[in-house]
């Protein structure tokens, strides 16, 4: 499964930018995203605060920008 954090664009809805997270955190992921249930490749969840803090720490970097709606999706 790839994971991959889109950025959208509060005011014009478009997408920013992207950031594939690194392999090997399925683990953390489903801690973090809540799942109780494996990914089927095609699901995106908006992301709190919280969650988007706990990627950036698994993605090395910090993205967060307030003009912009951050949303995990999932991908085969």
């Amino acid at each position: 499964m790839i994971y991959v954090i889109e950025a959208f664009d509060k005011k014009t809805e478009r997408l920013a930018f992207e950031e594939e997270l690194p392999k090997g955190y399925d683990k953390e992921l489903r801690a973090i995203m809540g799942w109780t249930k494996d990914q089927q490749g095609w699901e995106g969840y908006n992301l709190s605060t919280e969650q988007l803090d706990a990627l950036e720490e698994i993605l090395g970097k910090k993205i967060y920008d307030p003009t912009y709606q951050f949303q995990l999706t999932c991908n085969v």
